[in-house]
């Protein structure tokens, strides 16, 4: 443990406070629940001293101090003790993320523990990067007019769709459709495969054409949704007790439902293994002055980052080794999926 001097120990003991209960720590109170070995007076010109650096800040007249984004970030970086993973915690990740997971479960798995075991939001980015490949297309029967479409991709990513038809799908009608799907989408990158489809479905009429269209209408939506973010949590933050009170809070629940600043921001920041932390208003965005990121990146290539977004008193000592744990459980993974045969 590095020696602290007198202001960074009083200042480690102000952040320590605020972290537990939120509530401004006064000179009297140091001194009733530590061992400084000093006189108040002692610690109230000690406290005027961090203020006047910035460390820490009066909310009203007569209050105790609180400390300020700077005084967190001092404290994070010098004085932080991470605590080991509970028991409960390691058994909740090999549990939730098991090897062999495709990815897109994967992240879907690892997003929502993360917002399970902290009461926080997580974020994930996109489960899939560009060039998709598509290994295996299907089509079931499930009823005169209905059909299940299956594609798998080259990560073992299964997509189950129903497509319906208004008039009765015949065997014929089946047969092309399925011979079209997987001459246009079979060893594609799934974007390719979706431009194949739509060239094949000017050259079609009728009931092959209705199917070409509705298959590439739900490829399209998926691919989509593969790359956007995942988010877990949001009715964590909506219910905070101070969520109808703070306009600030709110901005967050709106940058959550458009995130590509987040994505702008954690990408370079996530560009090497060991978790980050970006306190308020270190992120340059202005909705986040009131919270916390704790990030990791989870895979280089294509790059992949899972991320808790809690408030500035969070538990950071037990919540940067849980994210890290996931990140570090999602790489394993991942790496496994890869080698296997």
């Amino acid at each position: 443990m590095v020696q602290l001097s007198r202001p960074e120990l009083i200042l480690k003991l102000i952040v320590e406070h605020y972290l537990t209960d939120g509530m401004p720590v006064s000179s009297k109170l140091l001194c009733e629940q530590s061992e400084l070995g000093v006189s108040s007076a002692t610690v109230r010109n000690t406290m005027m001293l961090l203020e006047q650096q910035g460390f820490i800040r009066s909310p009203h007249t007569s209050a105790g101090r609180v400390p300020t984004t700077s005084g967190i970030r001092l404290f994070i970086d010098k004085m932080l003790q991470l605590e080991p993973l509970s028991g409960r915690w390691l058994d909740a990740i090999q549990v939730n993320l098991p090897p062999q997971l495709p990815v897109s479960l994967l992240c879907q798995q690892a997003g929502q523990l993360l917002a399970n075991l902290t009461g926080m939001v997580s974020i994930v980015s996109a489960p899939k990067g560009q060039g998709r490949v598509i290994r295996q297309v299907d089509l079931v029967r499930l009823a005169t007019k209905r059909l299940l479409l299956v594609v798998i991709d080259e990560d073992g990513d299964i997509l189950h769709r129903v497509l319906f038809n208004d008039d009765l799908i015949d065997n014929p009608t089946l047969s092309r459709v399925l011979c079209l799907l997987n001459a246009a989408l079979c060893g594609q990158d799934w974007l390719d495969g979706i431009s194949r489809l739509a060239l094949i479905a000017k050259q079609e009429s009728g009931a092959v054409q209705t199917l070409v269209q509705t298959a590439m209408t739900q490829l399209s939506l998926d691919e989509m949704q593969q790359h956007q973010p995942l988010i877990y949590g949001q009715h964590q933050l909506m219910q905070a007790s101070d969520y109808h009170r703070d306009p600030e809070l709110q901005q967050v629940i709106e940058l959550l439902d458009n995130p590509s600043c987040l994505v702008k921001l954690l990408t370079p920041v996530t560009e090497d293994a060991q978790p980050k932390l970006i306190l308020g208003r270190e992120s340059g965005i202005e909705p986040l002055a009131k919270v916390s990121l704790i990030c990791a990146r989870y895979r280089a290539e294509p790059h992949g980052f899972i991320a808790l977004l809690g408030p500035r008193r969070m538990d950071y000592g037990r919540f940067v080794p849980l994210v890290e744990a996931v990140a570090q459980q999602m790489f394993f993974n991942l790496n496994h999926l890869n080698q296997s045969p």
